[in-house]
């Protein structure tokens, strides 16, 4: 009898949705570190921030009135 090749497919798959898992786990863990790596924020400088933004809002309707 000549010997059959063995199907890999099934492990291919199993380790391609391993791979997935980990990777999903690694990212979903470095989501939220540049929040913390940032210093504090405060109203203050929220405020100056918001200060110097323009705002580009097309309406025209409101520039008819």
């Amino acid at each position: 009898m000549a010997e059959q090749e063995k199907d890999n497919t099934m492990t291919v798959v199993i380790a391609v949705t391993v791979i997935a898992i980990i990777g999903v786990f690694l990212l979903k863990q470095d989501e939220t570190k540049h929040l913390q790596m940032s210093s504090e924020t405060t109203a203050a400088a929220e405020a100056q921030v918001l200060k110097g933004h323009k705002d580009f809002n097309n309406d025209v309707l409101k520039l008819a009135e």
